[in-house]
């Protein structure tokens, strides 16, 4: 269904409109009417319509004026002028702006379905277009994805090539607040899919697993950095709540972050 607008300083003139539009014909509906151009730049911002009906001499904000603003914020509206003044430099200055058509008052009904049934093929076109090129986007995003290097000697325990791909992501990432979503958006897989692929080849959930890289580079951090704190420690891997990461850590390791790192001052790595 196509959402239509009609902004006119006149009432009889919107209800004769709204009368006259061709709904049997084509899928339209209308979802909204001003009296002036500032009332009517405020319900366009939100309705947000396919289509807007508008006359060019009106008080407060000129339909000119008006179509400006619909340029800018609303880009694929399509907009038909109605007016009652046959005005050469009006009509010429409308086309420039973009409108779809110029319509003098008494508007006729064929007319008004002929230029509706217009704007309907162009927003349909439009509309195909964009569908067109995000098909295409997402063709070469997975094309492109599925060369992303993985270094041979990398994730060598898993089979699966996205899986695979999926752990770089998060080894690249693991300090940034990822989330499995992205992930799965990151290798083009479905995400309850990946999920459920990813507990299979990984043997834990997304969640723990990323939980436990953190906790690993924290450790590795603990253990050789002895000049950053561990508010900073838990920063660097990704905890933003330096409370959370020490709670957390001393339940998962029995002893705090401040403990695990006094017991390897001067050790080997472990």
């Amino acid at each position: 269904m196509y959402e239509v607008v009609i902004i006119d300083d006149e009432k009889w003139i919107r209800t004769l409109i709204k009368k006259l539009l061709p709904y049997d014909e084509i899928p339209i509906e209308v979802t909204g009417e001003a009296e002036d151009g500032r009332e009517g730049l405020e319900l366009l911002k939100r309705k947000r319509p396919h289509i807007v009906l508008t006359d060019i001499r009106m008080p407060i904000l000129s339909g000119l004026d008006l179509i400006k603003e619909i340029k800018d914020i609303l880009p694929n509206t399509e907009i038909i002028i109605i007016s009652g003044y046959d005005n050469f430099e009006y009509a010429q200055k409308a086309i420039t702006l973009g409108v779809l058509d110029f319509l003098l008052k008494p508007v006729e009904v064929e007319d008004l379905k002929n230029t509706i049934g217009k704007a309907v093929l162009k927003l349909q076109k439009k509309a195909s277009l964009r569908n067109e090129a995000s098909l295409l986007e997402q063709k070469v995003k997975r094309l492109t994805s599925d060369y992303i290097p993985v270094e041979p000697d990398e994730f060598t325990e898993i089979n699966n090539f996205k899986i695979k791909k999926a752990l770089k992501y998060i080894h690249d990432n693991y300090n940034n607040p990822i989330s499995l979503n992205e992930v799965s958006d990151s290798i083009l897989m479905n995400l309850s899919y990946f999920s459920e692929l990813f507990k299979k080849e990984v043997g834990k959930g997304f969640n723990q697993y990323l939980i436990d890289l953190r906790f690993s580079k924290a450790k590795e951090l603990l253990r050789e950095q002895h000049e950053l704190t561990i508010g900073d420690i838990a920063m660097i891997v990704g905890f933003h709540d330096p409370n959370y990461f020490s709670r957390l850590f001393k339940k998962k390791f029995n002893c705090t972050a401040q403990e695990y790192r006094s017991g390897h001052i001067g050790k080997e790595k472990i």
